[in-house]
C-alpha cells in the first residue's frame, strides 16, 4: 500500500514539472507579446500626437506667412520644435506627402504623417520590438498621420 502511494505521488510530481515545462514558456511569451502589443499602442499614440501637433504648428506658420508651403527651410524650422522624449526625436520622422498642401482648393489644409524610426535621431530612439525574437522590426511600420485646416 505504501509502495503504491509513493508511486501515485511520484507520478503527480512528474506530471507537474512535464506540466510547467510545457507551459511556462507560453506563458512568458504570450506576456511578452501583450507587452510588445501595448508598447506598440502607445507609439501609435504618440505618432497620431506628433503628427497633429506638426499640423497645427505648419497651418498657424501658414496663418502668418503662407510662403511656407514652398520653403522647405521654413517647414523643418517649425517641425525641429516638435520633440517627444524616446519617440520624436528627428525631422526625418515627418514628412509631407504629395498633395499634403492643399491651398488652391477648399477646404485649405496641410497633412503631415509622422513615423516611428527606430534608432533614429538623438537620442537614438529605442528599437521596436525589443528584444526581437521572431525578426518582425523590418515588417513592422508605426505611423499616423493627420490633417489641419489652413485659414
Amino acid at each position: 500500500m505504501r509502495l503504491r502511494r509513493r508511486r501515485l505521488r511520484g507520478g503527480i510530481l512528474v506530471e507537474a514539472v512535464l506540466s510547467c515545462c510545457f507551459f511556462l514558456p507560453m506563458i512568458v511569451f504570450l506576456i511578452w507579446a501583450v507587452l510588445e502589443v501595448c508598447y506598440a499602442y502607445v507609439i501609435g499614440v504618440n505618432m497620431t500626437e506628433a503628427s497633429q501637433l506638426a499640423a497645427h504648428a505648419l497651418s498657424d506658420e501658414f496663418a502668418k506667412d503662407p510662403s511656407i508651403v514652398q520653403s522647405e527651410s521654413k517647414q523643418q524650422r517649425i517641425l525641429s520644435r516638435i520633440r517627444i522624449p524616446n519617440m520624436v526625436s528627428c525631422n526625418e520622422q515627418f514628412t509631407i506627402p504629395d498633395g499634403g498642401w492643399t491651398t488652391k482648393s477648399l477646404p485649405r489644409s496641410v497633412t503631415v504623417t509622422c513615423s516611428y524610426l527606430p534608432g533614429a535621431g538623438d537620442p537614438c530612439l529605442p528599437l521596436f520590438p525589443n528584444p526581437d525574437p521572431l525578426k518582425l522590426a523590418g515588417q513592422i511600420s508605426i505611423k499616423s498621420t493627420s490633417t489641419s485646416p489652413l485659414f
